[in-house]
């Protein structure tokens, strides 16, 4: 990158000797020159978190031309939240963009912010989702009840749907989005959805009503994201490991899992046929939905649809995780 602006600055004196033409340099030429060596200046960003200010250092900071959008250059954070870009001009647009770094090293962007760059203040600061690692992210309390008795699933996702800033209710998600089946009963069978396809039951019905999976509550999520026009997408992440679960929210990513209620072994009692592929279903009496927000130390952050936010050490969160079949899903 050196190299670039080097040669831009080489092109720039080039063309002004050309200007000058072949006359000798007098003071008043130097005097030229040195203004346009000293045009260029350094520009630092300064990445905090949204919620708190304070400084964030997983995330990836990209300069752009404003008028061409041409990419000038790609910067992760140091160790201080900062990423410096030297040759930039006084009185130049730019365009900045914020980007966490997913686990598999991809960069996603999530912040987008113009700027004029003024040299008597060369350090902006840019507001994130990304998270300090030190505190859990700031994923607000939506709780289940009482209209939602059985609708944990949807709950969660409308937190992490406003932790995002969208405006979304519990209640519309789980009445007009969510494809939702009925428990029905013929004789002594019971009959129902697939829970990868469909809710089975109400949640707004204390009985007779169960539970979805992971795939239901992605489909949810994207309808809502594509009617505000937003750039992030809702996946599923069922069958992460531990450690990706981790990542995931230490660059600032909710997680959306399913665990156990009481955060011990699954019960179940009795099944029911799924009406798809009339296969038996066993029925889990005890399983829950919660927003991971954060991790130190051994433990695991959450915002619990019942109770809010609470600690979890991490050894009980994820041995429920699997137990339940290790259903998540995140929006990036």
């Amino acid at each position: 990158m050196k190299q670039v602006q080097n040669s831009k600055k080489i092109l720039v004196l080039s063309t002004t000797l050309l200007l000058l033409g072949c006359s000798p340099i007098d003071s008043s030429n130097t005097g030229v020159l040195q203004s346009i060596i000293n045009s260029s200046h350094e520009l630092t960003i300064q990445t905090v978190e949204f919620s708190s200010t304070e400084i964030v250092t997983n995330v990836g900071v990209t300069l752009f031309d404003y008028i061409t959008g041409e990419e000038i250059a790609k910067v992760v954070v140091d160790d201080e939240g900062k990423a410096v870009f030297p040759g930039v001009i006084q009185d130049t647009a730019y365009k900045i963009t914020i980007s966490r770094i997913l686990p598999s090293g991809e960069w996603l962007e999530q912040t987008e912010e113009e700027i004029v760059y003024d040299e008597n203040k060369p350090i902006v600061s840019i507001e994130t989702f990304n998270t300090n690692n030190h505190s859990p992210l700031d994923v607000p309390v939506v709780l289940q009840n009482p209209e939602l008795p059985n609708g944990c699933e949807i709950t969660a996702l409308t937190a992490i749907l406003n932790y995002y800033g969208m405006k979304v209710d519990k209640l519309k998600l789980a009445t007009d989005y969510l494809p939702k089946q009925p428990i029905t009963k013929k004789g002594n069978t019971l009959y129902g959805p697939d829970p990868n396809l469909a809710y089975a039951g109400d949640p707004s019905k204390k009985s007779g009503s169960y539970y979805v999976f992971a795939p239901p509550i992605v489909e949810v999520a994207n309808n809502v994201l594509f009617e505000h026009s937003s750039e992030f997408r809702a996946m599923d992440l069922s069958d992460a490991s531990k450690k990706e679960i981790i990542n995931y929210v230490q660059s600032g990513v909710p997680v959306l899992a399913w665990v156990t209620i009481d955060l011990k072994k699954p019960r179940t009692k009795g099944a029911w046929v799924i009406q798809e592929t009339k296969q038996n279903h066993p029925i889990y009496m005890n399983l829950h939905a919660v927003v991971v927000t954060g991790y130190q130390n051994g433990k695991v952050s959450v915002m619990n649809p019942l109770s809010g936010h609470q600690s979890i050490e991490e050894n009980v969160f994820f041995d429920s995780f699997k137990s339940l079949g290790s259903h998540a899903i995140v929006i990036l």
